[in-house]
This record gives C-alpha cells, sequence and structure tokens, in this order.
C-alpha cells in the first residue's frame, strides 16, 4: 500500500514540482463558473501546442472512425482538447476542494449492487478507461464506496506525494501498479479497487483484443486479478453532462464469469464494453494516447 510519506524537500530539482502543486492550489480557488469559462482558451493553447499529442489523437480518431468525415473527425478533436483542458481543473477540484463543496458535482449510479458484494465478503475490481473526467469520477465513487485505486507513479516526487496526500483524503487507499501483489492481498481481503487497464503496455504484458475493430494490446492484468482472488469485475464509467454540467459515475452490472473465460474472451467482452461507453461521450476519451501502439507480428506500425 502506498502513503503519502514525508512531505518532499524544497531542493532546486523539486522546484519545478512545488510550481505545479502552488498552481493546483490557485486553480482549484477559482470560481468553478470562471474555470469553466477559462478552459476554453486554455483547450485552444493545448490544442496549438501539443502538436505531437495532437497527431496521435487525429490519427486515433481516423481509425476508429472511418465512416466519418473529416470535417466530423476534426471537430471532435477539438472537443476532446476541451476535455482535456476541462480535466486540468478537474484535478485540482478533487484534490483541494471539501466535501461539503465537492457534493454538488454529480452523483453514482449502481452502486447498491456492489455495497451488496462487498457486505458478503467479496473483492471488487472496478475497471474503467481513462476519460478526462477520471479524478472527479474516482472522488465521487469514494464518496459511495469504500474505493482504492492503482495508479501509475509520477516522475516527479513532488506531485506523487501531493496526488497520493489528496487521493487518501478521500479514498481507502492508494496502491501502485507496481505492487501488484499489495493489491491481490486487497482484493482478497474483500476491499474494492478501481482500476484503468487501457493502456499499451506492450505485448509481453497484453493479448491482443478488439477495440473499434482494431487489434489491441490489452492488459491480461485484470484477468490475472480476477482469476486470482475470485472477486467481482465491475465496469464503471464517469461521464460529464455539458448541459447541467455535472457528473455522473455510472456502474454497470458484474460481469459474471470473467475469471472462467480465456483472457482473450474475457478481455474482448471488457473491451467492448469500454468501446460502448466510449461511443457515447467520444470527446471525454483520451485520444492522445498511443492506445494502438503495440501490432500484431507482421503488421505495419500504426504511428508514423
Amino acid at each position: 500500500m502506498t502513503e503519502a510519506g514525508k512531505r518532499p524537500s524544497f531542493r532546486p530539482g523539486n522546484w519545478p514540482g512545488w510550481l505545479a502543486v502552488g498552481l493546483i492550489g490557485l486553480v482549484g480557488r477559482l470560481p468553478r463558473r470562471l474555470a469553466l469559462v477559462l478552459s476554453r482558451p486554455l483547450a485552444g493553447l493545448i490544442h496549438f501546442g501539443m502538436k505531437r499529442r495532437r497527431g496521435i489523437a487525429e490519427r486515433n480518431i481516423r481509425r476508429c472512425y472511418p465512416d466519418w468525415s473529416p470535417a466530423q473527425r476534426e471537430t471532435l478533436v477539438r472537443e476532446n482538447f476541451r476535455a482535456l483542458a476541462r480535466a486540468v481543473f478537474e484535478i485540482a477540484w478533487s484534490w483541494t476542494w471539501s466535501d461539503r463543496r465537492f457534493a454538488g458535482l454529480g452523483r453514482v449510479e449502481g452502486g447498491g449492487a456492489v455495497a451488496t458484494i462487498l457486505e458478503q465478503g467479496r473483492g471488487v475490481l472496478m475497471v474503467t478507461a481513462h476519460l478526462s473526467c477520471l479524478e472527479i469520477g474516482g472522488r465521487l465513487l469514494a464518496r459511495e464506496l469504500p474505493a482504492a485505486g492503482i495508479y501509475r507513479p509520477l516522475r516527479s516526487e513532488v506531485l506523487e506525494w501531493f496526488q497520493n496526500r489528496s487521493r487518501l483524503a478521500y479514498g481507502k487507499a492508494m496502491i501502485s501498479k507496481r505492487s501488484m501483489r499489495d493489491a491481490i492481498r486487497y482484493l482478497r481481503r474483500g476491499g474494492l479497487v478501481w482500476y484503468a487497464p487501457d493502456q499499451d503496455f506492450g505485448p509481453e504484458q497484453s493479448v491482443f483484443a478488439p477495440f473499434f475493430g482494431i487489434p489491441t494490446a490489452t492488459l491480461v492484468a485484470t484477468h490475472r486479478l480476477a482469476r486470482l482472488t475470485g472477486c467481482a469485475v465491475v465496469p464503471m464509467f464517469p461521464a460529464y453532462d455539458e448541459r447541467s454540467r455535472t457528473y455522473t459515475v455510472r456502474i454497470l452490472p458484474e460481469l459474471d464469469g470473467f475469471a472462467d473465460q480465456s483472457p482473450e474472451a474475457a478481455l474482448g467482452r471488457l473491451n467492448a464494453i469500454m468501446e460502448a461507453h466510449v461511443r457515447t461521450v467520444p470527446e471525454q476519451y483520451w485520444w492522445i494516447h498511443r492506445r494502438f501502439k503495440s501490432r500484431p507480428a507482421g503488421e505495419a506500425p500504426f504511428y508514423e
């Protein structure tokens, strides 16, 4: 398990991290209405400045939506960068707001079934996707259920300390993806862990399963955790609604028999569920990730 630990020093190498922490605190103090207004010019700035990431998003969207017109795909790219800009503020709200202030941001649907599973002493692996409002979703979930999270360690010791300190203020525990034995123990003890496995860490840790009709390296860790712990595997997806300016975390039914299927079948099933959600809010997916980097043997590189 990860603890926030001792506050890092102010040595020169940590100054960029401390500057980022200060900016997060400043952003968190802004009125939300003003923050949403500021997210629009920020979106234009990062769309212009993140040329490489923009190219990745364009490539992903072109392959995942081949029937769309170029104008439709370009609109989605710009909407995606708007969501990514808003995520900067969403992270600040999640890490700095009080429970009272945060309470009005959204709701959780479907938590009752998960609570019942936990009451029976069985662990729950809640799987989600890399969506722009994932940080908001994690905190909303923790308001309803005793949730722990699996995270990827950060390069900055200051930002990692601040991230874990902030998340542990409302979450049960944080588990590094480098310490999956901790996740196994936690699930075996009947805990709830949420996990976003939709990243490409190479074919050695993955099987290829369809995602938007493309063979996609899909981490086997999800299937392995279910098989080793007997936990329930439950999809969970947060989404932002532009009209109401609120968030909804939708918890789907348990994936019965997930651990009994082959990794290819189980993960193909999970990818199909993720794809179905992404299609409802495509602008909120992290298209800037090189999701299709690993390719089956003999297939041409996906990214030029």
